[in-house]
């Protein structure tokens, strides 16, 4: 969307530092997570938690804490960051308030995050999308989260937010962020210094770091899809597709979008960024899908059997409870229902036997 016809919202830090969004923002952050140490003890002075994380906010006193860290192996390596939970309950109030404004201005493409878009709805769109076209171009980000730049990041926010005082929390969150893994690159009119000048990188693990790297990418939906005439495409993070009848358009479509990325200092992942035809089908959030049917990845299903695994041995050892069970299981369910495995589904439930330990 063009910057002139962008509306800026102000008039919005009472509402985030009101006792009932603050409330609101911790009965969200709890959810699935009261048998957590850390959640029992908020919650068990709840009231003094919140009226404390409320003055801080008043008086500007409010300071993020540290980061816990650790790293996953799949999909791929990941520094996964967790904050400590009252700041979780503030990312949850700041969110309350500018979710709405935030969506309201995201391209309709754009399915990360939001309300009624998400990963069903994603392939649903690609796979309407794939039924009118013979190819597609299909790119990632290049170390996304790590290749956020603050700077740009806070400039983003600018665009949309004249708050002060809510623009002030928010820088805070980012500048606040942990030390990220690095990454290396020089884009034009860069010096020698300049890519050790320049912070890096969102928290993978927040809320706030999901909107915020979602929201850095909506001046390139609407680039792809105006600015270059290109109405066919589908966004879910850092992962897009872009199709066509034409393999030529394709490929300019690709020379474009690096020159537009490298203004905001990130590049296409060249090992994954490619053009193929329609018909030998694609992969996309988790699912392999092609026109007329769609399955599960081979690597999801092979970790999920893993994670029951896991539940099983986590369960009888009592480190949780029948309810967090239930809702992985009906969580992946509920995804596998969106693909045509339902042979598959019936197959992997009779394993899933869950009891506990008999006692010593």
């Amino acid at each position: 969307m063009d910057e002139k016809q962008m509306k800026r919202y102000g008039n919005l830090w009472d509402k985030v530092i009101s006792w009932e969004n603050l409330v609101l923002a911790a009965r969200k952050a709890c959810r699935g997570k009261r048998d957590r140490g850390a959640v029992q003890h908020f919650e068990f002075d709840l009231e003094s938690e919140l009226f404390r994380l409320q003055k801080e906010l008043e008086s500007g006193d409010y300071m993020p804490g540290c980061y816990r860290t650790h790293w996953i192996s799949r999909p791929k390596p990941r520094l996964i960051s967790a904050a400590p939970y009252r700041d979780r309950v503030l990312h949850h109030a700041l969110m309350n308030i500018l979710e709405p404004i935030l969506d309201r201005h995201f391209h309709p493409d754009s399915y990360a995050c939001r309300k009624e878009k998400g990963t069903h709805r994603a392939a649903d769109r690609v796979q309407k999308l794939m039924r009118g076209r013979s190819y597609f171009l299909q790119c990632d980000i290049r170390k996304y989260f790590p290749s956020i730049d603050h700077e740009i990041m806070k400039c983003e926010f600018r665009r949309l937010i004249k708050d002060r005082k809510v623009l002030n929390l928010m820088d805070l969150i980012v500048d606040r962020s942990n030390e990220q893994p690095p990454v290396s690159g020089y884009f034009p009119g860069d010096d020698l210094f300049t890519p050790l000048e320049r912070r890096r990188g969102l928290p993978i693990g927040n809320l706030t770091s999901q909107w915020f790297a979602n929201w850095y990418l909506n001046g390139m939906d609407h680039y792809i899809t105006s600015g270059l005439g290109t109405g066919a495409y589908v966004r879910y993070c850092d992962d897009f597709i872009v199709f066509s009848d034409s393999r030529a358009e394709l490929n300019n479509v690709r020379d474009a979008i690096k020159k537009y990325l490298s203004t905001i200092r990130l590049r296409l992942h060249t090992g994954k960024s490619f053009i193929r035809p329609v018909r030998a089908g694609l992969t996309f959030v988790g699912m392999r899908i092609w026109r007329e049917h769609r399955l599960l990845r081979k690597s999801g299903i092979k970790a999920f059997k893993k994670r029951v695994k896991w539940m099983k041995e986590a369960y009888a050892s009592g480190l949780i409870g029948h309810e967090e069970v239930r809702q992985r299981l009906v969580s992946w369910i509920g995804h596998s229902g969106q693909t045509d495995s339902a042979r598959l589904l019936c197959k992997l439930s009779k394993d899933w036997m869950f009891q506990r330990a008999a006692l010593e």
